[in-house]
């Protein structure tokens, strides 16, 4: 399941909010420098990340699910329209990376510290507060996706790479939407305003995380 998972590896003790940053300048670097090269270079940083951080690769890829579709999707499409797999080669990479570097954050984190870290960057309370309800909740679509696929299997419906998703998505949206429905309700009567939302960030950062916020600008420099 794609949540928080307890450990006590140096990953995890990283602040939230220097995460974050290290995330979205992974990312920067990604967009901007689409080589072989870099992305090669990234992706033995993810891979050492995740070894620091104690969670086994198998797990993100476990989790990724009916990503897996939206990264090797351009491989077959450089395939079938330009007659060479090695652009979408490239392009499948870089969305993996974005998917596991994203993961990463996740299982390393506690959702209150991204609440607080985003609180921190002045990101709109009400889109902090949606993305945190999007993240918990991301739990509970993976098992009603289990739960629907073995309901469906028992009527006879065979999953494959290449059957029609119908049978899935449709029951999970009806599912999705009813519960999205109860947590408004829910909301709605304790008096909760949107507008109103109050966070206190009780982060603290320690001696290794400005360590980390120094060496940033280098390896921007050194990257360009």
């Amino acid at each position: 399941m794609i949540s928080y998972i307890h450990q006590n590896s140096p990953v995890h003790k990283i602040d939230a909010r220097v995460k974050i940053l290290y995330l979205l300048f992974l990312i920067f670097l990604l967009i901007l420098k689409q080589s072989l090269e870099m992305l090669a270079v990234i992706t033995a940083v993810v891979f050492f990340l995740y070894k620091a951080s104690g969670i086994p690769l198998y797990k993100p890829f476990k989790d990724l699910g009916m990503g897996w579709f939206v990264i090797l999707l351009p491989i077959v499409l450089h395939a079938i329209i330009n007659s060479g797999i090695f652009p979408g080669v490239l392009t499948s990479l870089f969305f993996l990376n974005i998917f596991l570097i994203s993961l990463l954050l996740v299982y390393t984190t506690e959702i209150k510290n991204i609440l607080q870290a985003l609180v921190f960057f002045k990101v709109p309370s009400e889109i902090a507060f949606a993305f945190i309800i999007s993240i918990h909740f991301i739990p509970f679509i993976q098992q009603e996706v289990e739960r629907i696929r073995i309901s469906q299997a028992l009527r006879g419906y065979i999953s494959t790479p290449f059957s029609p998703p119908f049978p899935l998505i449709i029951p999970l949206l009806h599912s999705s939407l009813k519960r999205s429905s109860q947590l408004a309700i829910s909301l709605e009567s304790r008096g909760f305003d949107s507008e109103k939302i109050n966070f206190e960030v009780e982060l603290q950062m320690g001696l290794v995380d400005y360590l980390l916020l120094l060496l940033l600008p280098v390896f921007l420099l050194i990257s360009f």
